[in-house]
């Protein structure tokens, strides 16, 4: 593969949250190091900590990421992720979101509540390509 990719991933995490597991999730599942992650404390309503976790990949490390994040994915899910495109994606950008909980248990389950965010962006220059490039992206072995 020889396109532009740029892969994001965030989530936030509460006080309750340890986020060593997430650290150590990452690594496990994706061999990212801890020195890749950005991790930025606010104030909650009430004055809680909450943490801002981010990571941001480009080119062959996030070419690394997509073939590992589609490795894992079961088929089932990826089905679901192929048939919904158009609903995944916006400005060019394809939005995922998957369980929070199961990604401390290194499995990656879609899911809309307190996610962990994946976006991945690769310019697409005909517009009527767009769907095609990214089911190829998400077909790569």
């Amino acid at each position: 593969m020889t396109r532009k990719i740029v892969a994001k991933i965030g989530m936030i995490l509460h006080a309750t949250e340890d986020y060593r597991k997430i650290y150590d999730s990452l690594y496990d599942i994706f061999g990212i190091e801890k020195d890749k992650i950005s991790l930025d404390k606010l104030s909650g309503h009430f004055g809680n900590p909450i943490f801002m976790l981010s990571i941001e990949m480009k080119k062959k490390y996030a070419e690394g990421f997509l073939k590992k994040m589609v490795s894992i994915i079961s088929k089932t899910q990826m089905t679901d992720i192929l048939e919904d495109l158009e609903g995944r994606i916006n400005d060019a950008t394809l939005y995922l979101r998957f369980s929070k909980q199961k990604f401390i248990k290194k499995t990656l389950i879609l899911e809309e509540k307190d996610p962990i965010r994946i976006s991945i962006y690769t310019p697409v220059y005909v517009k009527k390509e767009l769907y095609s490039t990214y089911r190829k992206l998400l077909t790569i072995k």
